[in-house]
């Protein structure tokens, strides 16, 4: 009868498993199918119970930390993230530490430290509430000048 049990419980673990994706439930799978191998070996139900628990506590303190670090999900920029590093030029010159900038059709005020003037080519650092935050572009040859 414990045999069927646990089978039940590793199918359904798997299953949960294969929805969630997240090494959670495939630990309490690892337990079942150590304890469904005592129970076909006719071990006490209190023995199936115990090494259960104590395998898939360990299988979670110790296997899914090490899948999760082995499997990394790619993250992928979406709306506003995958325009950061993405070089533009200035429709205005900056006033007070503020500009404009087009994206795609859609323009944006964008803060700046340094006074830069119209069609300086910026990038893109990062996003503080509505504006978008800018640094000049710094090429080779105003490194030269510069030194």
């Amino acid at each position: 009868m414990m045999i069927v049990v646990w089978a039940v419980v590793m199918a359904l673990t798997l299953l949960l498993e294969f929805f969630t994706v997240d090494f959670f439930a495939s630990c309490f799978s690892v337990g079942a199918l150590v304890a469904l191998i005592l129970a076909a070996c006719h071990v006490n139900i209190y023995w199936q119970v115990s090494v259960f628990f104590v395998v898939t506590v360990v299988a979670l303190c110790t296997a899914r930390p090490l899948l999760k670090r082995l499997i990394k999900k790619p993250t992928v920029p979406t709306n506003v993230d995958q325009n950061f590093g993405k070089k533009v030029r200035l429709l205005a010159d900056v006033v007070n530490g503020e500009s404009t900038i087009k994206i795609n059709d859609v323009i944006w005020k964008v803060t700046c430290e340094a006074n830069l003037k119209q069609n300086t080519e910026v990038m893109i650092e990062r996003v503080e509430g509505n504006k978008m935050v800018v640094k000049p572009v710094v090429t080779e040859n105003k490194k030269i000048k510069e030194n």
